[in-house]
């Protein structure tokens, strides 16, 4: 286990966004949170963040890796069996009529029925045992009979009321709406989807927020006279529905990877590396070989880095955002270089695992590029000219591209000649800013020995 803190420290308040299915995110990043020994002794929530607020304040941790490693849309809602498969919602044509009348039926019984989310909080959570933890509860929820938000802490919640609290804060549009001595109520998001200044109202000055960019009102926090820790998904992937077995996994594991990265644990820009001093000296040396200038040469810019020290050069050719930032260059290269390759970027990485993988991805890519040998007609170089537009054109959805950067320049290099090949090229470097150091890196890892990993 890492440990941060080598004496006692304050606790800190644990804030949670809503984001509905995207909640896995909070179960990894809790994991990270206990296995760097960080303290926490308040929880405050909206809407799935309420929920799993709930189960830390009673520190029923257990049971909430448990439901997070196998929730299902009918762990939450009572859905007929029919438009269930493999534990996502499954609609299609044939089911149109049922459809409809499933809707309307729900639509006029006052919303979608969470009874199954209820029995399980009632199964799992002990309101006796939150209330004697010793630990801090608040949830936001929004009372729709008086129209009015409502931010609630434990002790304001009346005997036999915390579960009920939770669900009303988890009440998401369209499902049914929880009622609390009366008053009807709907999820938080609706008022504030991050209850940061909930924590501040409540006296908080060390807060760990985590943001899972789920739907609703994102006010944004005022820090000043606090330490604040912001911890969001560097990812952005599913939806507050999407109970795909896949996203799930994948996402509670970026959530245990971001809060990593964020306390310092892991290295890289989107792309998360386990620390290495022997491969950071290692590159150090690099730096005073005279090989590597030579390698350098074709990403410079003569005019204005021809009189810059060694260092300065190389980290120039980086992108805008990290180009500053000397103690992760090394790791921010190895990522470049995963990044114009794409890999795999939910993963914990060692620098000799990402070196091989590397390797293997260009040698596959190069092979995919033979073609490029036969290609020899006007016709045929229209068609690539015309793809190549097609991928500057979409910029705004780089990461959906089907090839990686690096097949795409490399098309370019080796068919597009001239004014119209040079317009291209810079177009696609400015569209990925981690050409130049990924394809430098590249360069590096194929020509010097250091770099050779059996």
């Amino acid at each position: 286990m890492v440990n941060l803190f080598k004496k006692k420290e304050e606790p800190y308040c644990l804030v949670l966004s809503g984001g509905g299915a995207k909640g896995v995110f909070h179960i990894g990043a809790w994991k990270a949170l206990k296995e760097l020994g960080i303290p926490v002794n308040a929880f405050m929530g909206n809407s799935i963040g309420a929920i799993i607020a709930g189960f830390l304040a009673q520190g029923n941790e257990e049971k909430l890796y448990f439901i997070g490693d196998n929730i299902t849309v009918d762990f939450l809602l009572k859905i007929p069996n029919e438009y269930i498969e493999n534990g996502e919602l499954k609609l299609s044509l044939k089911h149109n009529s049922s459809i409809r009348q499933f809707y309307k039926d729900a639509l006029f019984g006052g919303g979608l029925d969470t009874s199954p989310l209820k029995k399980i909080l009632n199964e799992s959570l002990d309101e006796d045992l939150i209330r004697k933890s010793g630990n801090d509860l608040g949830v936001v929820t929004f009372n729709i009979s008086d129209l009015k938000a409502s931010e609630v802490f434990l002790e304001h919640m009346e005997a036999g009321t915390v579960i009920d609290y939770l669900m009303a804060s988890s009440a998401f549009p369209g499902f049914h709406h929880p009622k609390i001595k009366g008053k009807k109520y709907i999820d938080g998001g609706v008022y504030d989807n991050m209850p940061y200044r909930l924590a501040r109202s409540r006296g908080y000055r060390k807060i760990i927020v985590i943001d899972i960019s789920g739907m609703g009102i994102n006010k944004r926090p005022v820090i000043e006279g606090t330490e604040t820790i912001y911890i969001k998904n560097s990812i952005n992937m599913g939806g507050v529905l999407d109970f795909n077995r896949e996203f799930l996994n994948k996402f509670l594991e970026l959530g245990y990877l971001d809060t990593m990265k964020t306390f310092g644990v892991l290295k890289g820009m989107s792309y998360f590396i386990i620390p290495d001093r022997k491969w950071e000296n290692i590159f150090d040396e690099v730096l005073d070989d005279p090989m590597t200038l030579a390698l350098l040469a074709p990403y410079l810019n003569i005019k204005k880095d021809s009189h810059k020290p060694m260092e300065l050069k190389i980290r120039s050719i980086l992108p805008q955002t990290v180009k500053y930032n000397k103690s992760e260059m090394f790791y921010n290269f190895l990522d470049c270089c995963a990044e114009i390759l794409r890999l795999e970027k939910v993963h914990k990485y060692t620098v000799e695992e990402i070196i091989k993988l590397i390797r293997t991805e260009q040698a596959d890519e190069d092979k995919k590029l033979i073609y490029l040998d036969e290609v020899q007609s006007r016709s045929d170089m229209r068609l690539l000219l015309k793809r190549i537009k097609l991928v500057i054109k979409k910029t705004n959805v780089r990461d959906s591209l089907k090839d990686a950067p690096y097949h795409d320049i490399k098309i370019t290099e080796k068919i597009l000649e001239g004014r119209t090949g040079l317009l291209i090229k810079k177009g696609l470097y400015s569209i990925y800013p981690e050409l130049s150091g990924g394809l430098f890196f590249l360069d590096l890892l194929n020509n010097l020995p250091v770099f050779k990993i059996n």
